[in-house]
């Protein structure tokens, strides 16, 4: 294929008819499962597969053989402790059973202390608040060496206004201890893990189906925080999961996935990329917005088999990703001097908007048209009336392509 020339055209943002959807081609893998050998971040698609061996992060369809399940630990009201197994009480929430050869035996929590009736107060807006207010409930349970470890919501009154806190029931001492924080109201506790001196849980938002926050507990100075996700340098909006495998925390956003080695820095992962398995085409392809309907071209350029290509859109079932090589355009220049700021790099500040550019290219003397959108434009040369530039992308259907997932 011998391309000679490529002129542009920038439309307008346009409202975008619900058939054409922009979608994120950032990936979440929200299921966490994990052997001896691996762990396993899924969505019902795919699955990543991390071995730890040599840090690589390779996607396989969904139910694969031998894949480990999801993981339940961490999760569950059951946890061992010395020659005791340790359950919570399917009758009394604010209890745990204690099973060993001499029967089983109930433990109950005792009655809030001053600083949790105070965090109560904070959260439910009340001067004071009385221990015949509150309502606690016990679980999930986890262990470490004399300790029973778990996660606790309190509520007010009936049911009413839950706030997130941890608890333990130390076996050797036979006491109890929790600690609560205002900031950790509307949530529940669902998954919890120690990882030697901090004790780690991940609590759900009250009635909604996805998202949380992750909270952590110094065992050594009895502090209790949240930990943002984004300030440690992990991608995503929404905590979608949280698990701990061999000492690493696995941790799942909706754009990322991580696994997090004690004293390191996150090890980070997005879907940024895709591959053919077995070779495909970009293709030239338009959209007409307005109506809805997308027209498929002619082959544009061939994708080089397990070579990733970065992604910069998504819309529908296609994908846009970068092309094997670059072509020329041209642009007039008025419209580039109004656009070069955004247009220069792979975001053009459009949002979920379908602000395409439309790109005719000079095939053997038969023009084809192609929509682009956030693919970085080099300029090559600015003349007075027309600019020229550099662009390479086209667009392939998702069913005929990997993600890939990239470490950052």
């Amino acid at each position: 294929m011998r391309i000679l020339t490529l002129l542009l055209f920038i439309l307008g943002p346009v409202a975008h008819a619900a058939e054409l959807v922009r979608q994120d081609f950032l990936l979440s893998f929200p299921e966490i499962g994990f052997d001896e050998k691996q762990a396993v971040f899924s969505n019902g698609e795919w699955s990543a597969v991390f071995s730890g061996k040599d840090g690589a992060m390779f996607t396989v369809p969904y139910g694969t053989p031998n894949l480990p399940p999801v993981s339940q630990e961490g999760r569950g009201c059951r946890v061992v402790v010395g020659n005791a197994t340790y359950v919570c009480n399917p009758v009394r929430g604010n209890s745990i059973v204690k099973q060993d050869s001499y029967g089983n035996t109930d433990k109950t929590i005792t009655p809030a202390n001053a600083d949790a009736m105070t965090a109560f107060a904070d959260a439910w807006k009340k001067m004071t608040v009385s221990r015949a207010d509150v309502t606690e409930e016990i679980g999930p349970l986890c262990s470490s060496d004399t300790k029973v470890w778990f996660g606790l919501v309190a509520f007010y009154k009936s049911g009413q206004m839950p706030i997130a806190g941890l608890g333990w029931y130390d076996a050797k001492s036979d006491q109890f201890g929790r600690v609560y924080s205002a900031a950790l109201q509307d949530l529940t506790p669902r998954w919890i893990g120690v990882r030697q001196d901090t004790v780690w849980a991940f609590c759900a938002a009250t009635g909604a189906e996805i998202g949380g926050k992750l909270i952590y507990y110094s065992i050594n100075t009895g502090a209790l925080g949240t930990l943002e996700p984004r300030g440690v340098g992990i991608p995503g909006d929404t905590l979608m999961n949280v698990a701990l495998w061999r000492g690493n925390l696995l941790i799942a956003t909706n754009d990322a996935i991580c696994v997090w080695p004690r004293g390191e820095s996150p090890w980070v992962w997005q879907t940024d990329a895709y591959a053919t398995r077995e070779g495909t085409w970009l293709k030239f392809l338009t959209f007409d917005v307005a109506s809805g309907i997308k027209n498929i071209g002619d082959d544009f350029f061939p994708l080089q088999k397990n070579r990733p290509a970065q992604a910069f859109a998504k819309v529908g079932d296609w994908l846009e990703l970068d092309a094997p090589q670059g072509v020329e355009a041209m642009m007039p220049t008025a419209n580039w001097k109004a656009r070069k700021q955004k247009t220069v790099t792979d975001d053009w500040g459009c949002g979920d908007k379908l602000c395409f550019a439309r790109v005719k290219v000079d095939v053997s003397g038969e023009k084809k048209e192609m929509d682009l959108l956030d693919v970085p434009m080099v300029p090559l040369k600015e003349g007075d009336t027309i600019t020229k530039l550099g662009v390479r992308a086209g667009w392939v259907p998702v069913n005929q392509v990997v993600p890939v997932l990239m470490k950052k």
